[in-house]
């Protein structure tokens, strides 16, 4: 979908357009916004539409509600455009003004694209200054959002008529609109993943899907595989507790986006080959971490050393959750192909990155396993080690995010020493029962990071809640056998979760967990991944670059 700012509302036809007759491909239509008071948005660039809006909203009774739609097909117009049929016109309703927050501008831009899509080959959308700069963000991703489609193994597609979006609004949100678009580049490949069935999507795809990405773009993105023997190596038992149930070999893909510096692991020491010739340290010492007491001139090297360090985005990818031993119910279980949407949206955010060239630099790490019951699968009661040294009993199979998560989160801090470390995972149902499909929810030990994504959030519209973390639900999670157990009791299993995660994050790293487990993917007849917290991500990432 090609859409672009403008300053020109868009030409007549000189052939008639009836509603009955074949429809002109070259057609273009006129979108028109008005309240819920009958205000016209951006009236004063539609000078010469004046007469017809207003006959139109006249005689079709038309209230402006949100959502609320009219179109006069071209079948006729006023005395300026009479001799020259005009474009089609499409009246559409936005209720009130002060109540445009990204879920309205969400359906007004859906129901535009549905009510044009078949009917022609460009629209022009008239904004005037009706929408702040968020708002227009939100409303231009949106409009693209719409156009995803994901038809691939259909045996017969339709095609849109649609091809052509126009803004009619000013030229200084031009840099709006290209976020817009790196985000929804980013967030249609986070989909695109998403959607994938579990045949397809195993986790050796998503690392194809990382080089491919770092081929398009070598001169901002490195990517190093990490494969189960690589994983053993390290001491990695958590991860491997889940990925061994399978024949297809869990793999831990690192994307290293250099926008603003070069940086890679600290490798100084021993290495092995891995997956791709690549190669990755296999020393299981932590890195020394500099001294309090350091000397002026060690401490400005920190310094620049810190302001250089990547901030590091963890996704969980089960690319599918049986639920291991314990096996989930049958009901439902082909939505456990979008167990991965939290590694799916930390690669669509990397390539969301590329395309904006924003000036940070960030890793992205998924943690992707399949898991699958099988005679070498983890039993509930097995205890394993985390590549920390602590021990954990596996007292349920289907609480599996939380380990390859643990395992990843000790590689990222040994091996980067990050600025801060998001993860994100599609990781408890309790989070669902909880917080619903509207707002993801965040936990974190850092004030300054939780803040900094309460913002991105609200300028993003992708909403998140901040769920607390208290010590004294640690307790809840403590193993009379081994260091802690992967399960807490009956309640607050979205926070019993995050404790887990917390035992992983050492003293002083800042660090923030988002449960996206009801907002990743919509079930049912419609079920498809939504893309989300991608628009998050960047605007948070935007935000840290210094460029809001």
């Amino acid at each position: 979908m090609n859409i672009k700012l403008t300053e020109q509302l868009p030409k007549t036809h000189n052939q008639k357009i009836l509603k009955k007759e074949a429809i002109d491909k070259d057609a273009a239509c006129l979108v028109v916004l008005v309240d819920d008071k009958k205000n016209i948005l951006a009236e004063s660039a539609l000078s010469d539409y004046q007469t017809r809006i207003e006959q139109l909203i006249e005689v079709s009774h038309f209230n402006g509600k949100a959502c609320e739609t009219v179109a006069d097909y071209a079948l006729a117009g006023d005395k300026k455009t009479t001799k020259q049929n005009p474009v089609q016109l499409l009246l559409v309703g936005v209720g009130c003004c002060d109540k445009l927050n990204n879920t309205v501008l969400q359906k007004i831009a859906n129901t535009i694209y549905k009510s044009t899509q078949k009917r022609v080959a460009s629209i022009t959308v008239a904004l005037g200054d009706a929408l702040e700069e968020e708002q227009f963000g939100q409303f231009a991703l949106n409009l693209l959002a719409a156009s995803y489609r994901f038809d691939k193994y259909k045996s017969e597609q339709t095609t849109p008529i649609l091809t052509d979006i126009y803004l009619l609004a000013d030229d200084a949100l031009q840099p709006a609109l290209d976020f817009a678009q790196s985000v929804f580049i980013g967030q249609s490949l986070t989909r695109d993943v998403a959607n994938e069935p579990g045949n397809i999507c195993f986790p050796v795809f998503m690392a194809e899907q990382a080089q491919e990405l770092a081929n398009a773009y070598p001169d901002l993105l490195k990517v190093t595989v990490l494969g189960e023997d690589d994983m053993s190596a390290l001491g990695m038992g958590c991860f491997l507790a889940v990925s061994q149930g399978s024949t297809k070999e869990g793999q831990l893909v690192l994307l290293e986006y250099q926008g603003k510096s070069k940086f890679s692991a600290n490798t100084a020491n021993n290495s092995a080959k891995v997956s791709g010739g690549l190669k990755i340290l296999t020393d299981k010492l932590p890195m020394k971490k500099a001294s309090k007491k350091a000397d002026k001139n060690n401490a400005d090297n920190a310094q620049i050393s810190n302001d250089d360090a990547p901030i590091v985005l963890v996704g969980k990818g089960v690319t599918f959750d049986s639920g291991g031993i314990s096996i989930k119910p049958a009901a439902a279980m082909d939505e456990m192909k979008f167990d991965m949407g939290g590694s799916a949206a930390v690669l669509g955010t990397m390539k969301a990155l590329c395309e904006a060239r924003l000036p940070i630099n960030v890793v992205g790490a998924l943690a992707c396993a399949e898991n699958m019951p099988s005679g070498d699968a983890t039993r509930p009661g097995d205890i394993v080690k985390a590549m920390n040294g602590k021990s954990v009993e596996i007292l349920n199979t289907d609480a599996e995010g939380r380990l390859v998560l643990a395992d990843t989160l000790c590689y990222v801090q040994r091996y980067y020493q990050p600025k801060a470390i998001i993860d994100v995972a599609t990781l408890t149902g309790a989070c669902v029962v909880a917080l619903g499909h509207v707002r993801s929810a965040v936990f974190s030990n850092d004030e300054d990071v939780l803040f900094a994504l309460e913002n991105a959030s609200t300028q993003s519209g992708d909403l998140i809640w901040h769920m607390p973390m208290d010590d004294e639900y640690q307790s809840l999670i403590n193993s009379p056998i081994a260091d802690m157990q992967n399960i807490g009791g009956k309640g607050a299993g979205a926070v019993t979760a995050a404790c887990f995660l917390s035992r992983f994050v050492e003293d002083g790293q800042a660090w923030a967990h988002l449960d996206i487990a009801g907002t990743a993917w919509n079930s049912g007849s419609e079920k498809a991944a939504t893309g989300r917290p991608v628009p998050l991500f960047m605007q948070y990432l935007k935000n840290c670059a210094g460029m809001a």
